[in-house]
C-alpha cells in the first residue's frame, strides 16, 4: 500500500506544479494529492502545465485583496477543507505558510491524530514587517507540527525563530524545472544585463537604473522582461537619468521567448528590496549567465558564490552595485567564467536532490506516529 500524503498550498503556480508531478511520477511508495485553496493565480501573469496537474483538488474560496507598499497582499477563506481531507484520508499532511486554509488543515490533523509538516518559502527579511496575529499563528502552528521543511537556509532560520524543533527541520530548497531553462552551447556574452521580474516597486529597478546610469561601459544595454504598476514612473526615470536609448521594455514574456532573452543576455540581475528567495536566479544560471543579485534576495546565499558565478550587492549602495556591473562586463572573458562556474552550480537544484530533504520531512513525521 502506498503511503497517503496531502499537500496544501494556494495557487498552482508552474514551479510547484512541476515539482509536485516530479513527486508524483517519481516515487512509487507514496500517493501524493495537492490540494489547492485559490481557483486562480491572483493575478500573476503566468500558468501552469494543465498535463501536470495531477491528483489534484480544488477547494472554494473566498478571497480578500489587501493593499500594501510593495505587493497587495491576498487572504483566502475556503470552506470544506476538512471535508474533503475526510475524504482522501491522507497518513500526512503537508501545508504551505500559515493562511486560514492551513489553520483549518492543521485542526483537522490533530483531531483525526495525522501528522502534520509544516511547510514555508518566508524569511525573517520577507517576514519582517508581519503583523502580530501573524506571528502568533507561526507559534501557534510551530507548537504542533511534527515535522518543517524550509524552502531555503533562510527559511529555515525563519522556523527556528518561531520555535521549531532543530531536529525535525528540513530543507528543500525552492527551484524549478532545470531542463526547462538549460541553454547549451552559448554562442557569447554581449554587453547586455538582463532583469526579469514584476516592474513594482519592491524590485528595486529603480536603484538598478541608478546604478547602470554610472556605468563605465556607455555600449551596455539593459533589457527588462516583466510588466507592473511602476512602468510608466520607471520609463520617466530612464529619460531623467538619460538612459532611455539603452532600455529596452519588453513586456512580460514566457516559454521560448524568454529562452531566447537568456540565450542572448551577457549577464543578469537582480536588484530586488525584498525577495523570500528569487527563482529567476536559477532560471539565469541555467542560461550561464553571470549574477548579480542585492543582498536582500534571500536566494542569493543559496545561489552565488562571489567572484566564482557573480557578486552580492547592496542596491541602496549605487556606487558598489554599478562597481559589480562594470567588474562584470570588463571583458567577455570574465562573464564566460562567471556563467560557466554557475551553470555547473545548479545540479544542486535539480528535482531528485530538491525532494530528498522533502521527502525525509514526511518520514520523519511518519515515525512520530
Amino acid at each position: 500500500m502506498k503511503t497517503r500524503i496531502a499537500i496544501i498550498t494556494n495557487v498552482p503556480s508552474p514551479y510547484r506544479v512541476d515539482f509536485f508531478y516530479h513527486l508524483q511520477t517519481h516515487y512509487e511508495k507514496y500517493d501524493f494529492s495537492i490540494i489547492y485553496y485559490c481557483n486562480d493565480s491572483m493575478a500573476r501573469q503566468w500558468k501552469a502545465d494543465e498535463d501536470r496537474i495531477l491528483n489534484s483538488y480544488y477547494v472554494p474560496s473566498r478571497t480578500i485583496r489587501i493593499k500594501k507598499r510593495f505587493d497587495d497582499h491576498f487572504i483566502s477563506f475556503p470552506v470544506g477543507v476538512g471535508k474533503l481531507l475526510s475524504k482522501l484520508e491522507p497518513e500526512v499532511v503537508v501545508a504551505m505558510e500559515y493562511s486560514p486554509a492551513i489553520l483549518q488543515a492543521m485542526h483537522w490533523c490533530r483531531r483525526n491524530k495525522v501528522p502534520y509538516v509544516s511547510w514555508t518559502d518566508g524569511t525573517i527579511n520577507s517576514e519582517k514587517n508581519i503583523g502580530r496575529l501573524q506571528k502568533l499563528s507561526r507559534k501557534y502552528i510551530f507548537k504542533r507540527a511534527d515535522a518543517f521543511i524550509g524552502s531555503s537556509h533562510a527559511a529555515m532560520e525563519n522556523q527556528l525563530r518561531y520555535g521549531a524543533d532543530e531536529k525535525h527541520c528540513h530543507i528543500s530548497m525552492l527551484t524549478v524545472d532545470l531542463d526547462k531553462y538549460y541553454i547549451a552551447g552559448r554562442v557569447g556574452y554581449p554587453d547586455k544585463l538582463l532583469y526579469v521580474g514584476s516592474l513594482i516597486e519592491r524590485k528595486g529597478v529603480d536603484l538598478l537604473f541608478k546604478a547602470f546610469a554610472a556605468c563605465d561601459n556607455k555600449s551596455l544595454r539593459l533589457v527588462l522582461v516583466g510588466d507592473g504598476k511602476e512602468k510608466d514612473n520607471l520609463m520617466n526615470l530612464a529619460g531623467q537619468l538619460g538612459i532611455s536609448a539603452r532600455v529596452e521594455f519588453r513586456g512580460f514574456l514566457s516559454g521560448q521567448a524568454l529562452r531566447e532573452c537568456y540565450k542572448t543576455a551577457g549577464a543578469f540581475v537582480l536588484p530586488t528590496r525584498e525577495d523570500c528567495f528569487g527563482l529567476v536566479l536559477i532560471e539565469a544560471m541555467c542560461a550561464g549567465l553571470p549574477i548579480i543579485v542585492s543582498q536582500y534576495s534571500d536566494g542569493a546565499a543559496e545561489t552565488v558564490t562571489e567572484d566564482v558565478n557573480g557578486y552580492i550587492v547592496d542596491p541602496y549602495d549605487t556606487a558598489q552595485f554599478t562597481r559589480a556591473i562594470d567588474r562584470t562586463f570588463t571583458d567577455e572573458q570574465t562573464r564566460k567564467r562567471l556563467g560557466t562556474a554557475g551553470y555547473e552550480a545548479t545540479e544542486k537544484f535539480r528535482f531528485e536532490k530538491v525532494a530528498v530533504g522533502y521527502l525525509e520531512a514526511i518520514e520523519d513525521a511518519l515515525s512520530g506516529r
